[in-house]
């Protein structure tokens, strides 16, 4: 994909990201002027305002960190089996356990064709719901 791209036009490029940097570091202290000044003067934060400028790193790694936290293994099997378990009969739809386990809905579709597919007693009685029959 690069190989066929001049050195001149990627020099350009580079010149153009660097400039790109520095405009949104600016872009970020002048929010921060802003933010520092409205707070100053009690005046309360418009809902409608975009979302804070990021500059990602140049290492091509993530912006923002990571909190740290991660559960220990196998702890979604046992929220889900529980929730199931406390539905009963009538089962669960994961839309109504990714808002009780408060994980993406996303996360238990491919838990459920994965892991899912391993757990004795567990029954797709629906579209997208599950029943565990123990």
């Amino acid at each position: 994909m690069l190989r066929n791209i001049p050195s001149a036009v990627l020099k350009q490029l580079v010149k153009l990201s660097e400039r790109r940097e520095a405009l949104m570091s600016q872009i970020q202290q002048v929010d921060r002027e802003i933010v520092r000044l409205e707070s100053r003067f009690g005046v309360p934060a418009a809902d409608d305002r975009s979302a804070p400028v990021t500059i990602s790193s140049k290492s091509g790694g993530r912006a923002g960190k990571k909190s740290g936290r991660r559960t220990k293994r196998g702890a979604l099997r046992e929220a889900i089996v529980g929730a199931l378990r406390a539905a009963g009969k009538r089962g669960s739809t994961i839309k109504q356990l990714s808002e009780k386990l408060r994980v993406p809905s996303a996360n238990l579709y491919v838990w459920f064709n994965s892991t899912g597919r391993k757990v004795r007693g567990l029954k797709k009685i629906g579209p997208a719901t599950y029943r565990l029959s123990v």
